[in-house]
């Protein structure tokens, strides 16, 4: 198809949108309200109420429900406090996403996820560019303070122990031949 074919079809297209435009606006302003409140208003937003947590579970059965919801045994399954606000959402470990293991096959591998596996109550810590609380550093912190300040402190004590040496370039002291005028600019 040549482009000539594409251009005149666009322009075809656009003067039949205007022509359709126009008729709508000036015949019928009611349809211009009705359209636009099914593009304005908020039913096409979408929610899930089946992701709110239920109320905090109080009896064994309850907890063995809760427990069935999230995909987890009635063993693993503890809540967050009633106190917290988080109902009956597990309280899951605090590991982070570079903690978990790289070569696993999760079923979403760029989150290190599974599917139907239940987020953390404070996801949005612990995504891959974020914190990892749970990570075993490979020196303490003790031990990093303790370079940190060392080297902090040996290059202050170079700097006050070696502030009498001035370093400088090696010259002799200035050649002069004699008191008075040793110069001549001669014109010639």
């Amino acid at each position: 198809m040549s482009s000539k074919c594409i251009v005149y079809g666009y322009m075809f297209l656009n003067v039949k949108m205007s022509s359709l435009l126009k008729r709508a606006l000036f015949n019928n302003s009611q349809s211009i309200r009705k359209t636009a409140a099914l593009f304005c208003n908020a039913t096409r937003n979408h929610w899930n109420y089946q992701y709110q947590p239920g109320p905090y579970p109080k009896t064994p059965e309850e907890r063995a429900a809760a427990a069935k919801k999230y995909g987890m045994t009635v063993e693993e399954y503890t809540p967050y406090p009633e106190d917290m606000g988080y109902g009956d959402y597990p309280k899951l470990p605090d590991i982070g996403e570079d903690s978990k293991d790289p070569h696993y096959p999760y079923d979403n591998p760029e989150l290190k996820r599974n599917f139907n596996e239940p987020l953390h109550a404070t996801a949005e810590i612990f995504g891959g560019d974020r914190c990892d609380i749970s990570i075993r550093r490979r020196f303490s912190l003790l031990h990093q303070w303790t370079w940190f300040l060392g080297t902090l402190g040996g290059f202050a004590l170079l700097m006050v122990f070696l502030e009498d040496y001035k370093i400088g370039r090696p010259v002799t002291a200035k050649q002069i031949p004699g008191q008075g005028v040793h110069y001549l600019f001669s014109p010639n």
